[in-house]
């Protein structure tokens, strides 16, 4: 199986590796790319994921020859598809910013959760370098842009989880990645200041029930 090279990715899979158990029962938000689902797979006992868009899933993923289920719903009804406090992580990468209601989509994760478990998502910074240089010219971007219903910054991220189920949870936010990293075009510090990261590409966010 080739390796997926993009560093966003490949930083979220570092963080899982550090914080899953072969036993673990796993749901991965978005399973439309199979070779990520099935890396995520190898590293627990199941996996479910969850897939919007029946054209998106693969036919080697629910094939039932692996540990791998796949459900057609949407985050927004995971606590209908999979039992409460059953789940010791769910990963979701590049899906928060899509969604109408985020809110709703991490109390649905909330409710799935067993105590102790995780949620590990990533997400586009809404202010990352480039993206502010623009705006100095343009003004700041209108959202739902394109598939996107919002991008956040760190403050964004911390009021998101305060007025959800999370709030008193455990949270690690961080920003990684500095400078142009997408449309083809990979230009970018892996390591850089803390004080930088509000500039950071992306941002990955821990939060343990």
């Amino acid at each position: 199986m080739t390796k997926d090279k993009c560093y966003d990715w490949r930083h979220l899979v570092d963080t899982y590796q550090s914080i899953i158990s072969p036993n673990n029962v796993v749901v991965e938000i978005g399973s439309s790319t199979a070779h990520r689902t099935l890396e995520l797979s190898r590293h627990c006992r199941n996996l479910i994921g969850i897939e919007k868009f029946p054209e998106r899933i693969s036919h080697n993923l629910s094939s039932g020859k692996n540990n791998i289920r796949i459900i057609n719903t949407d985050w927004y009804k995971l606590s209908k598809v999979v039992p409460l406090g059953s789940i010791n992580i769910v990963v979701a990468s590049h899906v928060i910013e899509h969604v109408k209601n985020d809110v709703r989509c991490l109390n649905e994760t909330f409710k799935v959760l067993k105590r102790g478990g995780y949620l590990l998502f990533n997400t586009p910074n809404r202010k990352r370098l480039t993206r502010s240089v623009i705006e100095l010219f343009t003004g700041e971007r209108k959202f739902p842009y394109w598939e996107h219903m919002r991008e956040y910054t760190r403050l964004d991220l911390e009021k998101l989880i305060a007025s959800s189920k999370f709030s008193d949870s455990k949270v690690k936010i961080t920003g990684f990645v500095l400078g142009i990293h997408g449309m083809g075009i990979k230009i970018f510090l892996k390591k850089f200041p803390t004080f930088l990261d509000k500039f950071s590409n992306f941002w990955e966010v821990l939060i343990q029930k």
